[in-house]
């Protein structure tokens, strides 16, 4: 058994979540749940081969072994019973630069992309600054759940719609979308003559009871359309040393999009990372089952003891990811309160839901993997917070 209940203190480790966050909120006594980076340490397995690479000096130039495709192709068979190609797979550094480079090389500026919202905001960010117009059509609530609505999307897409980007298990409000989902999806992007971005890092992550589908196991036309960009990254807490990969069934779009990497300059393997993909998948499945037993423990407290702390709260379900889409519309006045109770009063940073989107004000999204004791001392500081107010 791993060890995920030390707390392991990252300040001054050059930590974006712990040090870089502390500056942007301008309250270093926070204790950060919003960041979604885990504080737990990676797999002895990866540190291991990290510590070979170290041992042996020289840090230079990287090339990718056979070990990057086979760790892959490995994974989706055995996690996710999807049978790929190695031949489909490109090495790309991070997800968001994957986004990017599809942005630029394969729309045009004045194009537009969907988008749905509450959504990832690097990949909003980097779709904007490209000068492209984003569709963003809100994820609506039935049954208690987020779903997409493609039939009002209909109305919004035109000729010069000319991508859709899709988050798969869906971040923030953590949504496994189903295979009739993607489907719909599918058929839609290809009625309609869409590329189809696929973010799938938060896979490996489902609740108890919940399945995650890749949307390379949808078949059909949607494979010529369709690039999927994933990365051990979630999975193993190894953010920090870039390493992703696309997965392109179509020979031409797959040739299409590694020119376009070449041209952005966005070809080079990283050392770490190399190392850390020829042990993630291989070796350290058991680590990411543990992580979801861990995630799932840290939910079921969190709904026990905040409604304790704010009766009015709605803790949204959660399928997949290790979030927590939670809704405070009830319990202050206006999103400004909420993060002036949770920075200033509690010295609890959260990310508040316009983070995510317009429409969302009032929500945040919680970030729970961290030990339990860290999430004891949240529930300290709310309370004590509640009762002075």
């Amino acid at each position: 058994m791993f060890d995920f209940s030390t707390v392991i203190d990252r300040h001054g480790t050059d930590s974006y979540k712990w040090d870089a966050a502390d500056r942007e909120v301008g309250n270093t006594a926070c204790i950060q749940m919003g960041c979604a980076d885990m504080d737990f340490k990676c797999p002895p397995e990866i540190l291991d081969t990290l510590r070979q690479v170290l041992d042996h000096g020289v840090l230079g130039y990287a090339t990718l072994t056979s070990e990057y495709q086979k760790g892959i192709v490995s994974w989706y068979q055995e996690r996710h019973q999807v049978t790929l190609n190695p031949d489909w797979i490109v090495y790309v550094p991070r997800i968001v630069v994957a986004c990017s480079v599809m942005v630029n090389f394969f729309t045009a500026p004045g194009d537009k992309v969907i988008l749905n919202a509450p959504f990832y905001p690097p990949l909003n960010d980097v779709t904007l600054s490209s000068h492209r117009e984003i569709i963003e059509p809100p994820l609506v609530e039935r049954d208690g759940r987020y779903v997409m609505d493609l039939e009002a999307l209909e109305k919004l897409v035109d000729a010069k719609t000319k991508m859709m980007i899709l988050v798969s298990p869906q971040n923030p409000t953590t949504r496994i979308w189903t295979r009739e989902e993607l489907k719909a999806v599918a058929d839609f992007c290809v009625k309609h003559d869409l590329l189809l971005f696929v973010d799938e890092i938060h896979a490996d992550f489902a609740r108890a009871g919940h399945k995650f589908i890749s949307m390379a196991d949808i078949k059909g036309p949607i494979q010529d359309r369709l690039v999927i960009v994933n990365a051990p990254a979630k999975t193993f807490n190894v953010m920090g040393c870039a390493m992703s990969y696309l997965i392109i069934p179509n020979d031409d779009l797959r040739a299409r999009m590694l020119k376009a990497l070449d041209a952005a300059g966005e070809t080079d393997a990283n050392v770490f990372g190399n190392a850390v993909m020829k042990v993630a998948y291989q070796k350290c499945a058991y680590y990411i089952d543990e992580v979801n037993k861990v995630i799932d423990a840290n939910e079921d407290y969190l709904r026990t003891e905040l409604p304790k702390i704010f009766p009015e709260v709605v803790i949204k379900p959660r399928e997949g990811t290790y979030l927590l889409w939670v809704d405070f519309r009830n319990v202050f006045k206006d999103e400004a309160e909420m993060m002036d109770f949770f920075v200033n009063k509690a010295k609890v940073c959260i990310h508040p839901g316009t983070h995510f989107g317009s429409h969302f004000a009032g929500f945040a999204r919680i970030n729970m993997g961290c030990p339990m004791a860290t999430l004891q001392e949240v529930i300290k500081r709310l309370t004590a917070a509640r009762a002075q107010a």
